[in-house]
């Protein structure tokens, strides 16, 4: 993506950005059900940046046309447009994310028990690898749209880890597969039981709250 290269680590040591992302992916690690909706923004803005990049350069490239201004305004303007939809319909996001976790276990268990089970072909795919598919999918989809915090709490505790180890690596140069995976997984059941303490923390006071008032009505 060259017309958004701005040479930013000529001027900024990236051992600076590097402790900045980690320490981000910690944040999102403990308190990422907490920011649920920048969250989704950012997510859908990113995605959107890089497709309409994708798709301006071809358009310019067909029309031999090549101006950075124009090719990277476009882009951040898509960009932010799909993260405020994205926003919008954030329901609709976690249904997807739900949906794809469900259909990932779901192809596993295909994969390891039906796989040879044959109830013939609409699609590419034998009937019952759709069936595996759609099935846990639009199960887990649905649950995932009441269950919001739940959801939020177990997507935040996986991939902050992520972000906070990669960039450990990328900072450090150090890797050893055995001692990532036992900080990965430290990290995110640490994060997972702290956010949901803090989350039935809330609720009960919520709930306490509440009858109070009421009893205060009475």
């Amino acid at each position: 993506m060259e017309c958004f290269d701005l040479k930013i680590t000529d001027n900024i040591d990236t051992n600076l950005i590097y402790p900045l992302t980690c320490a981000v992916g910690l944040i999102i690690t403990y308190f990422g059900n907490r920011f649920v909706k920048p969250t989704i923004f950012c997510l859908g803005t990113i995605l959107s940046v890089g497709s309409s990049y994708k798709l301006i350069d071809f358009i310019m490239g067909h029309f031999k046309y090549q101006n950075c201004l124009v090719h990277a305004g476009g882009s951040i303007l898509s960009g932010l447009s799909g993260g405020f939809l994205l926003l919008k319909l954030y329901k609709f996001s976690y249904f997807v994310i739900g949906f794809t976790c469900g259909g990932s276990f779901g192809y596993i268990v295909w994969n390891l028990l039906c796989k040879n089970v044959h109830l013939g072909i609409i699609y590419l795919y034998d009937n019952m690898f759709w069936i595996c598919i759609i099935g846990p999918g639009l199960i887990s989809g649905t649950i995932a749209i009441f269950k919001e915090q739940e959801l939020s709490m177990l997507t935040t505790s996986f991939i902050g880890p992520l972000l906070s180890l990669y960039s450990f690596h990328l900072l450090s140069n150090y890797y050893n597969l055995y001692t990532f995976i036992s900080i990965y997984s430290i990290l995110s059941l640490s994060g997972l039981y702290i956010q949901h303490r803090r989350y039935k923390m809330i609720k009960e006071l919520n709930n306490f709250t509440g009858k109070i008032q009421y009893s205060g009505k009475k």
